[in-house]
């Protein structure tokens, strides 16, 4: 085996190494030294590349378990009551899967996603946080995930995702049929979930059917006495 002894110079100057052959070890011949010298700024060239590359590797890999921070809160509804609401979001870039450590926090309740979106194949695509039930609405969407009734107040408040993008938005129209988008605009509400999906709900007050019914019945009224129908025959004698 090749034995190997270190010595040091004017420390920190460099590293002196010295190779004992077997034969020396025995006495047949006399020590030969090969000294190779590195010198301190190398040595430190080296940590610090070292460093380095630990560095970019641990960077790499947070990079790629964080993906969730390019996504961006665009539209959201609610009925009168807050029974059906929905919270829209977007992002335009590939590799935003990771949602399931975080959170969409509203003024009054936090959704904790738990799981993580099925693909990285993230851009140009939305994902729908809505109530119990949107989907079977008529032009409902099937939500990605589901938050109770009243998840956010319609008279104005906040809209935090993540921590990285947050909503102060203004009143949310009640009328069942219009949202509010991002720039503080209103539009027919078009929810989207991530399977590619979209609808349009309404949920506009109905007209009751007695009203409707009295309306029918006078209108009827008004056409009969129109056209004379309900007036007396001539020459009918009078009593």
């Amino acid at each position: 085996m090749t034995n190997i002894r270190r010595t040091r110079k004017g420390f920190p100057v460099h590293w002196t190494l010295h190779y004992i052959f077997p034969a020396e070890l025995s006495g047949q011949v006399p020590a030969v030294g090969i000294p190779i010298e590195i010198s301190t700024l190398e040595a430190r060239m080296r940590t610090r590349l070292g460093a380095l590359a630990v560095l970019v590797g641990l960077f790499t890999a947070t990079s790629a378990q964080a993906g969730h921070h390019l996504w961006d809160t665009t539209e959201i509804f609610s009925n009168a009551s807050g029974s059906v609401q929905f919270v829209e979001l977007f992002t335009a870039a590939n590799d935003e899967q990771g949602l399931g450590p975080f959170t969409l926090t509203s003024t009054t309740h936090t959704l904790n996603f738990v799981t993580n979106l099925p693909t990285n194949l993230t851009a140009n695509t939305w994902v729908l946080v809505a109530t119990s039930g949107f989907g079977a609405l008529p032009g409902g969407v099937t939500p990605d995930y589901v938050v109770p009734a009243s998840f956010f107040p319609t008279a104005g408040g906040t809209i935090n995702y993540a921590g990285v993008d947050i909503w102060n938005y203004g009143a949310v129209p009640t009328d069942g049929v219009l949202a509010l988008q991002r720039n503080g605009s209103t539009a027919t509400n078009s929810p989207h979930n991530f399977a590619g999906q979209s609808g349009s709900v309404n949920l506009g007050a109905a007209v009751p059917m007695t009203q409707t019914w009295g309306l029918l019945v006078l209108i009827g009224a008004i056409l009969l006495a129109s056209s004379g129908l309900l007036r007396k025959p001539r020459g009918m004698a009078t009593a």
